[in-house]
C-alpha cells in the first residue's frame, strides 16, 4: 500500500468502518511509515476536536464571542 492509498483510507475510516482486510493494510503501512502515522494521529486529534466543539453548549460559545 502506498501511502496515497493508506491516507485515503484513513480518511474513509472517519465516514465508514473499513473491512479487515483494509484495516491490516493500514496498520501495517502506518506501522513502517512515519508520515501516515502523524496523518493518523492528526485526523484522530481534529476529530476529537470537533466532536467536543459540537458537544459544547450553547453557553460556552456566547461567552468566547464576548
Amino acid at each position: 500500500m502506498k501511502c496515497r492509498e493508506a491516507t485515503q483510507k484513513m480518511s474513509e475510516e472517519l465516514e465508514r468502518p473499513l473491512t479487515l482486510g483494509e484495516q491490516a493494510s493500514v496498520l501495517v503501512h502506518v506501522a513502517m511509515c512515519r508520515p501516515c502515522r502523524n496523518f493518523r494521529q492528526q485526523a484522530a486529534f481534529l476529530r476529537e476536536s470537533m466532536r467536543a466543539y459540537a458537544r459544547a453548549p450553547a453557553d460556552d460559545e456566547r461567552n468566547r464571542s464576548q
